[in-house]
């Protein structure tokens, strides 16, 4: 069976699977979107328990996850809570990564890079230069 390209970061997900990846990451290196690898593993265990809906309740999760983070990073600030601030990206990122969305994962790791230096001003205009990016993936994830 031929391999299908995997989205990358910039790209539309795929209209059809057979859909070939065409614009450039933002910084020059192509990206994933997903890590089907990590994706089936989450499957194999749905099957192996007997359940359909162990993948989608962590994307829907994460989907509410990242749509607070933006609040609740300036909300840790606020309050003086850096370690919260810094804990917040870093859970994303791994959450992230554990689901497959891989170039999402990067994101927060350079947004928790921001944070650990200190300047949070960085991480959050990081964060609010992303929308594209998140709503990719989580559509990406969505129909994995």
């Amino acid at each position: 069976m031929p391999k299908i390209p995997e989205p990358t970061l910039g790209d539309p997900p795929p209209a059809t699977p057979a859909a070939q990846p065409s614009g450039a990451a933002a910084n020059e290196r192509a990206i994933p979107l997903l890590d089907r690898a990590l994706v089936e593993e989450i499957r194999r265990i749905e099957r192996a328990t007997g359940r359909d809906d162990v993948f989608s309740g962590f994307v829907l999760k994460l989907g509410g996850d990242l749509a607070g983070f933006g609040a609740a990073f300036s909300d840790c600030i606020a309050r003086g809570d850096t370690t919260g601030a810094v804990r917040a990206a870093h859970t994303l990122k791994g959450t992230c990564r554990q689901l497959g969305a891989q170039a999402l994962g990067d994101l927060f790791a350079d947004i928790e890079r921001s944070a650990k230096a200190g300047d949070y001003a960085e991480a959050k205009r990081k964060f609010d230069g992303s929308a594209s990016l998140i709503a990719q993936s989580l559509e990406a994830l969505k129909h994995a």
